[in-house]
């Protein structure tokens, strides 16, 4: 089979003679042994709906237990773009017109989320553009995870009377720190090479190496993760400068001292702790016009999924979803935001996050379950991600290397530590930059023990 160059992977769909014909949402391609999903709804930004689900879902199956395929890639349609997300105004509209699909586009989607992080077959997601809210399902499960300079992070559910899906709550507050806690309260964007050092992407490849690397992936006839992820690897240069990466060190330790509480309350009372920069009055200003209901959800769904498996997760957002459909604030903030022109501020009920007890919110939210339980295909289930290490190291495996194991093997210097994370992950591009990060935010240098961890953000 001769190989068609670059075609293959382009990310514009092929022409067609009569215009009025529909294009697919999802295109599927093939190549030798690899297998693409390309999403096609560039005029939506690529937003999911209940009909792409039901297009990938059923061959993403079939691709996974085939010998013939040896990985898949998930991208977007058009250059900037990979999804913005569920297409929440569509599902608003079946909402209010009681259309059961409403309900289906989530049971199906989080079916397809369990199926994703289970995968058998390597599976490469290309996050070159916009990766919001419920397009956060097609990818931070999977193990290959690339961004760019044009990708952009967030999940603003919240602010639309929701809270963050997809297998978020699994997800986030693995992020180092409380930058899963920030992110998932405030809705605030990551960007770029950002995106890498903190975790939500497992690679950085500039834009302009994509067709490379894709072209590059075609020649592999192998499903080995290792392999693949080696090859990436060879595509992820140049990194900006360890300086211009990542947030300020200043930002990073306000996010966790304010953070860490497990009460809206608690961290608004940390904010006003702190010296009165741009950032807190932002950050204050984006809880406060925050649906109450939507942030005390979010953050108690936040802290019990510490404790709870992927499938643990994904039943208890299918059940707070189920919740909150039915609430003025899904239609309220999601009308002003999509609907209203001008756009308006939502009304939110309750308005006041005092007039929302942590007791109401247990027995609103959390006590009873819904009527649709969600069901998987498999028995399939995890704690921690399989994968993790083609990610960069996080902070809590740098806390560990530094205050050592029960028999006290430590390490106590800073080239020890990036000569051990670099030897773990064969020479990994970031890491001795990350690594230095963590170091200089997290750590004390003594004159006896040499480093040790500073456990107060």
């Amino acid at each position: 089979m001769q190989k068609t160059g670059m075609r293959w992977f382009s990310t514009q769909p092929r022409a067609i003679a009569d215009a009025s014909i529909p294009q697919a949402q999802v295109l599927h391609r093939k190549l030798l042994g690899a297998r693409m999903f390309i999403l096609n709804r560039p005029e939506k930004l690529n937003a999911l709906t209940l009909s792409m689900i039901r297009n990938i879902a059923p061959q993403l199956k079939a691709w996974d237990v085939s010998k013939l395929a040896k990985f898949i890639v998930v991208k977007g349609v058009g250059e900037g773009r990979f999804c913005a997300g569920d297409d929440i105004l569509d599902i608003l509209l079946k909402v209010r017109a009681k259309d059961p699909d409403a309900l289906r586009f989530f049971q199906e989607k989080y079916r397809l989320v369990q199926m994703i992080a289970t995968l058998q077959t390597p599976y490469i997601t290309i996050l070159d553009g916009y990766a919001l809210g419920g397009a956060l399902g097609l990818f931070v499960h999977g193990p290959f995870r690339i961004a760019t300079e044009r990708t952009i992070f967030a999940t603003p559910e919240a602010s639309i009377g929701l809270c963050p899906g997809s297998g978020s709550s699994f997800f986030l507050p693995k992020l180092d720190g409380e930058i899963g806690t920030y992110l998932a309260l405030t809705g605030s964007r990551i960007q770029g090479v950002d995106t890498f050092y903190t975790g939500i992407a497992t690679h950085y490849v500039p834009s302009g190496r994509l067709n490379a690397l894709e072209e590059r992936l075609t020649d592999l006839e192998t499903s080995d993760h290792e392999v693949i992820h080696r090859i990436i690897e060879e595509f992820v240069e140049p990194l900006p400068s360890a300086d211009k990466i990542g947030m300020p060190i200043a930002l990073r330790n306000a996010i966790d001292r304010c953070f860490q509480y497990d009460t809206i309350e608690e961290i608004l009372a940390a904010l006003d702790r702190e010296t009165p920069t741009a950032w807190v009055r932002e950050t204050k200003h984006k809880l406060l016009s925050t649906s109450p209901s939507s942030l005390k959800v979010t953050l108690t769904s936040l802290r019990r999924a510490r404790h709870m498996t992927l499938c643990e997760c994904l039943k208890m957002e299918f059940d707070l979803i189920q919740k909150f459909m039915v609430t003025q604030d899904f239609d309220q903030g999601i009308d002003a935001m999509f609907i209203s022109k001008p756009r308006r501020k939502p009304v939110w009920d309750p308005p006041a996050l005092s007039e929302l007890s942590e007791d109401d919110v247990d027995e609103l939210y959390f006590s009873n379950q819904s009527p649709n339980e969600l069901t998987f295909a498999s028995n399939l289930d995890m704690r921690h991600y399989p994968f993790s290490r083609y990610a960069l190291p996080s902070e809590e495996s740098v806390r560990q290397a530094v205050i050592g194991d029960e028999a006290n093997n430590r390490l106590t210097t800073e080239r020890e530590i990036v000569e051990w994370f670099l030897k773990g992950s064969h020479g990994k591009r970031g890491v001795r930059e990350k690594i230095a990060d963590i170091l200089s935010r997290k750590t004390l240098s003594t004159q006896k023990e040499g480093l040790v961890w500073n456990h107060t953000p």
